[in-house]
């Protein structure tokens, strides 16, 4: 399952990002705040679209709803050899067996865990750190009831806190700057407070620590917060009435402030030197100030196109649980003077999944198993590989393949572990 969500991650991750790559083409850049929402969205998105891949099995029962014909009340039934398989199922079945093997699962396990847990111990230290900062600071003043906190071991303003909110601005900022421009800077960090950035920019750094092996969720991360720091510019000039105003007191500001990191789990008025450059000409490039909205048709949009994405992917790729085969590691001679030396294993007595007719769905669903056919020709494993959605449907048809008979595989007059696919069609009585 690790390793399957590992790769499906990278490859479907992609595609949701080059998405939204494409849709905010159709977002005004001066619509911050409605494209950071979109890239909240897609962060959560990242994590949640492969989850779904490998667990759901709606897209795959909605492919074979799709699919299906029309058969007669009882059902239909087929038994196809995997070695004979054309088009997904052949190109994907190997490779999950290879993903669901046990060594390779927990090495990975293991590889994410490591890392993983390095980077929330930083989140962990980026927390006690500010929780000393508000500590050791002292009241400055107040911002429609936000507490204004001096602290003279800050070199960065900040907002903090999630239940009892706060803005940090350094003691040498709060005893020297002109009002004006403390002013842009306190404006800023309220944006913060009032668009809940704390929470938000905490739940995204520990996604981000969490994939730290996932460059799209990086992605993502960094677009969420050059987006957020754009929307708080826009919340912070409409709030001073003059975007050109509300530039300069931000470049005035800057060169005050010595360039420093922004703790982990706060969100700052102040990165990196480029960063801050290019916010500048955003708004200067306007001069008309703007006040923030949400587009809520782009957004509604988005999330039915994840969804619609999710259900393609599942369609796509198989949920790989329980999709996987016996070791092949026996075999069995068969007489040197046999007169097929090259064969697939054969099904010589299908069994007939029995389901009682109170049982049997309302809708046409399909339900595909793998089966381990051993040497000897007998039964050596039976997995869901597409499940129906009904876990009754889903026994049934693994009774019927492990009841069947088969006879084995065979590779130069040698018998050895094959594998069949065996697939019951359902209809309503």
């Amino acid at each position: 399952m690790i390793v399957t969500f590992v790769v499906d991650s990278l490859w479907q991750d992609f595609i949701v990002v080059a998405s939204i790559g494409l849709i905010l083409r159709l977002i005004s850049p001066r619509d911050a705040k409605s494209r950071y929402a979109v890239w909240l969205i897609t962060l959560a998105a990242l994590a949640i679209v492969p989850a779904l891949g490998v667990w759901s099995h709606a897209g795959s029962q909605l492919a074979t709803a799709a699919q299906h014909r029309a058969g007669s009340g009882s059902g239909t039934y087929s038994f196809v050899p995997i070695g004979a398989l054309t088009g997904t199922a052949s190109r994907w079945l190997p490779l999950q067996q290879i993903a669901t093997s046990a060594p390779l699962e927990r090495t990975v396990l293991a590889l994410w865990t490591f890392g993983a847990a390095i980077g929330l111990t930083r989140l962990a230290v980026s927390y006690s750190r500010i929780r000393r900062l508000v500590t050791g600071a002292t009241y400055h003043s107040s911002a429609d009831g936000v507490p204004v906190l001096s602290s003279p071991g800050l070199a960065i303003p900040i907002a903090v806190g999630i239940v009892s909110p706060a803005i940090l601005v350094p003691a040498s900022l709060a005893d020297t700057s002109e009002s004006h421009d403390l002013r842009c800077t306190i404006e800023h960090e309220l944006a913060h407070v009032r668009r809940c950035d704390v929470l938000a920019n905490a739940a995204s750094r520990i996604l981000e620590a969490i994939f730290f092996w996932n460059p799209w969720v990086q992605l993502a991360g960094r677009r969420l917060v050059a987006e957020r720091e754009a929307a708080c510019d826009d919340w912070a000039a409409s709030r001073i009435g003059e975007p050109r105003e509300y530039a300069l007191g931000l470049a005035a500001m800057s060169r005050r402030i010595a360039e420093r990191s922004v703790p982990l789990l706060s969100p700052g008025a102040f990165g990196s030197r480029n960063a801050l450059v290019a916010r500048i000409e955003r708004l200067m490039r306007d001069g008309a100030a703007i006040e923030p909205r949400l587009n809520y048709v782009a957004l509604g949009g988005i999330i039915v196109l994840f969804a619609a994405l999710t259900l393609v992917f599942e369609a796509l790729v198989p949920a790989p649980a329980d999709a996987e085969l016996a070791p092949a590691s026996t075999y069995a001679v068969v007489a040197a003077a046999c007169s097929k030396p090259n064969a697939e294993a054969a099904v010589l007595d299908a069994a007939p999944p029995q389901l009682p007719k109170s049982q049997f769905p309302k809708t046409k669903v399909s339900a595909e198993v793998t089966v381990t056919i051993a040497p000897s020709g007998k039964v050596a494993g039976a997995k869901v590989y597409r499940s129906s959605g009904s876990a009754a449907i889903d026994d049934a048809v693994i009774a019927a393949a492990e009841k069947s008979k088969y006879s084995p595989k065979i590779v130069n007059c040698v018998a050895v572990q094959g594998g069949y696919l065996f697939r019951a069609d359902f209809a309503p009585q």
